[in-house]
């Protein structure tokens, strides 16, 4: 599947360009919606938690605002989430490359995460940008670089079960966005698992809520990952993606008789 996968990186690269000029092409707003819409959720969770509901950052991290804390944690969940959901359409969207082209079919889920990825970048170099000009940027910051191929990985994986299934079954999309609004809540974006002790249990069983925390540290200068809990969770999300290459690639002959 990887040797597959590299000989046909030119397609994949032309995919990965195909999906960024869809975003952005006939739009007014073009690239500026992909930074406006994590904006507009920003201030609407900052607004809900912090002034209605009075939420304060967690004391570690005084000399950092609530949208600032809020931001370095919905930016990695926005990659995920965006990922896995674009990933399980992937192969229906585009039914007609998988039946009339001889391109592996896993090149289109990849291309997705691939695009993601970029936008990702973008507003990760955004972020450093207001953390350079209102606060501080640290080295911590190159702990996202343990973190970032972890995310990948997982939520790959994640895309190409999900992918695959929903070829076969179509409410899976629809089952998946109600997983994805849950998920959100059980994970630490608007809050710290030290501050809900509650959910802290559940915590250690979501893979998320160790990366998102260990984003947010690394961005905001905070406690060195745990390397024993990365290493849990690192050889989770590659296992989940070497699992989601298998099952997708049992799955793939039949995708042509139902598409």
């Amino acid at each position: 599947m990887l040797t597959g996968l590299a000989a046909n990186r030119n397609v994949l690269k032309n995919l990965v360009i195909r999906d960024l000029q869809r975003r952005y092409v006939g739009s007014i707003g073009g690239f500026f919606w992909s930074v406006i819409h994590p904006i507009v959720q920003l201030a609407c969770y900052s607004f809900v938690f912090g002034v209605v509901m009075g939420s304060r950052v967690d004391t570690r991290f005084a000399g950092y605002n609530y949208p600032i804390f809020i931001l370095c944690g919905l930016l990695p969940w926005l990659f995920f989430s965006e990922t896995i959901t674009r990933n399980c359409s992937s192969i229906t969207d585009n039914s007609v490359l998988v039946t009339k082209t001889v391109i592996p079919a896993e090149i289109l889920p990849l291309s997705v995460t691939l695009s993601s990825l970029i936008q990702h970048a973008i507003g990760l170099i955004i972020l450093l940008a207001v953390l350079a000009t209102f606060f501080q940027v640290h080295l911590s910051i190159l702990y996202v670089l343990l973190y970032l191929p972890i995310m990948v990985c997982l939520a790959q994986g994640l895309g190409w079960i999900l992918a695959g299934l929903q070829v076969f079954i179509r409410d899976t999309l629809q089952v998946l966005q109600i997983v994805i609004w849950l998920w959100f809540w059980f994970t630490p974006i608007v809050y710290t698992l030290e501050g809900v002790p509650t959910l802290k249990a559940i915590g250690r069983f979501n893979p998320m809520a160790l990366i998102i925390t260990g984003y947010r540290n690394a961005l905001l200068n905070q406690a060195n990952p745990n390397m024993s809990e990365v290493a849990i969770v690192f050889a989770l999300s590659l296992a989940i993606f070497v699992v989601g290459a298998l099952l997708f690639r049992q799955a793939k002959p039949g995708f042509a008789d139902v598409l």
